[in-house]
C-alpha cells in the first residue's frame, strides 16, 4: 500500500509503506505547502520552469526542514531523458541544491550510500522510481519518462547499485510513484513501436484503441525491475495518476506544459 503523508506546514507526499517500514525516508511530493504563485502553486521544486528562483528555494527549504536536512545537502540533476546514472559520494553532495546550472548534466538517476544526503528528481508526468537496499543501505531515485523506460533506466540503475555497492537484486525494494496513467498517456505509433520492439512482454504495455496508442509506463517499469531480478513482492506501484488529480499534483500534459514540478526524493 502507498500512504499519503501530510505535515503541519502543508507539505504532503505519497510514500511507499514497504520502503518506509524498511527504514527509508522518501516520497513524491504533492503541490501544497509552498510559496510559488500560479501556475506553479504552490510547492514547485523545479528551478527550470520559469518560476521565481527565490520561491523555489524557499519551497526546497520547507521540504528539507520536514526531512531534518539542510538545503545545501540536497543533490539533484538536470534531467534529459537519458540513461546516465550518478553515484553520489562526498564530493557530489549538494550539486543542484541552489542552482540549476550546478546540477548534474544529462543525468536521470542518482544513487548513494551516504546517510543524510537527500537525492531528488523533479517530475510532472514522468515515472519516479525509488529504490532501496536495506541490506547494503543504498538508495536511488530514477526519473523515467517513456524514453528512459525504453532505455531500461530502472534496470540499469539496479545494475549500477550492484556494481557500485554490492547490492543484490533480491534485497532491493522499489516504489513506482505518482505519474501519468495509461488512460491519459497517448503516444505516437513510433513511440508505441519502440516498446513493442523491446519484446512481447513490453509490447503488452501498449494499447491501440480507436486509432489512439497508449503506453502503460507503470507496467513497463514493473517489468524492467523484475527482469533486473527484483522480487515482485518487493515492488510497490502507485495508483495515483497525476493527470487526474489536479488538486494534489502537477501534470505537464494536463497543464499545457506550463506548470510546476513535484520532487521524488529519498534520504538514508
Amino acid at each position: 500500500m502507498t500512504k499519503w503523508v501530510e505535515h503541519e506546514n502543508g507539505i504532503c507526499w505519497e510514500e511507499s509503506t514497504l520502503l518506509a517500514e524498511a527504514g527509508l525516508r522518501h516520497g513524491v511530493t504533492g503541490r501544497s505547502g509552498g510559496v510559488s504563485e500560479a501556475p506553479f502553486q504552490s510547492l514547485n521544486l523545479g528551478l527550470h520552469v520559469d518560476d521565481r528562483t527565490q520561491d523555489v528555494l524557499e519551497n526546497r527549504r520547507r521540504l528539507m526542514a520536514v526531512l531534518n536536512c539542510d538545503l545545501p545537502q540536497l543533490t539533484t540533476a538536470r534531467q534529459t531523458h537519458e540513461d546516465h546514472i550518478i553515484a553520489v559520494g562526498q564530493t557530489e553532495i549538494g550539486r543542484g541544491a541552489g542552482s540549476y546550472a550546478d546540477a548534474f548534466p544529462h543525468t536521470d538517476a542518482l544513487m548513494t550510500n551516504l546517510p543524510g544526503v537527500p537525492l531528488m528528481m523533479c517530475v510532472a508526468d514522468c515515472v519516479p522510481v525509488i529504490l532501496f537496499d536495506p541490506v547494503k543501505s543504498v538508495c536511488a531515485v530514477v526519473h523515467d519518462g517513456w524514453r528512459g523506460t525504453a532505455q531500461r533506466l530502472a534496470a540499469k540503475t539496479v545494475l549500477a547499485m550492484q556494481l557500485a555497492y554490492g547490492s543484490k537484486p533480491k534485497d532491493i525494494l522499489a516504489y513506482i510513484g505518482p505519474s501519468i496513467s495509461k488512460a491519459h498517456f497517448e503516444v505516437s505509433e513510433d513511440t508505441a513501436m519502440t516498446f513493442q520492439n523491446l519484446g512481447p512482454a513490453y509490447g503488452a504495455c501498449t494499447e491501440h484503441q480507436e486509432g489512439i496508442w497508449r503506453v502503460d509506463l507503470w507496467k513497463a517499469n514493473h517489468l524492467l525491475l523484475t527482469d533486473a531480478g527484483l522480487v515482485p513482492e518487493h515492488i510497490e506501484t502507485t495508483t495515483s495518476c497525476v493527470f487526474d488529480q489536479a488538486d494534489k499534483f502537477f501534470s505537464y500534459r494536463r497543464d499545457g506544459g506550463h506548470t510546476g514540478r513535484m520532487g521524488a526524493f529519498a534520504v538514508l
